[in-house]
């Protein structure tokens, strides 16, 4: 009796690992489909209110919260203001009580002002010289 038990077990281990696995994996796919839909949601409605302004990346963190991303133009104060407001509202309609949001900005590299250079080669007067001898 005891055999046939430990036989069983030994076959039944396998399949429990593997559903385990499967498992593992449908809720890895189903994390990455709820970050990639909640960007998707995210971008449009900042398309929607202000235009193609910015490009959040949505990221779902340890504790439950999210975290958004997004490089805006630190030198448009109103600008930025309504990025905060419209993804504040946004999370906050989608998932009431969720967990902590954290917005990161990152500030859009500066244009460098154009400058005019200075021509290092000085001109020679010409010469009746040939250049090889």
């Amino acid at each position: 009796m005891t055999a046939v038990i430990a036989a069983l077990v030994m076959v039944a281990i396998p399949f429990v690992v593997v559903s385990a696995l499967v498992r593992l994996a449908e809720r890895w796919q189903d994390r990455r489909d709820l970050q990639r839909d909640q960007q998707i949601l995210l971008t449009d409605a900042i398309h929607w209110e202000l235009g193609a302004v910015a490009a959040p990346v949505v990221r779902r963190r340890p504790d439950g919260g999210w975290r958004v991303s997004m490089v805006v133009p630190i030198d448009q104060p109103i600008l930025v203001t309504a990025l905060l407001r419209v993804t504040a509202r946004h999370f906050a309609a989608e998932q009431p009580g969720s967990g902590p949001l954290e917005i990161v900005l990152t500030p859009t590299k500066p244009v460098a002002p154009q400058c005019s250079v200075k021509s290092l080669v000085t001109t020679r007067s010409t010469t009746t010289r040939p250049l090889a001898a």
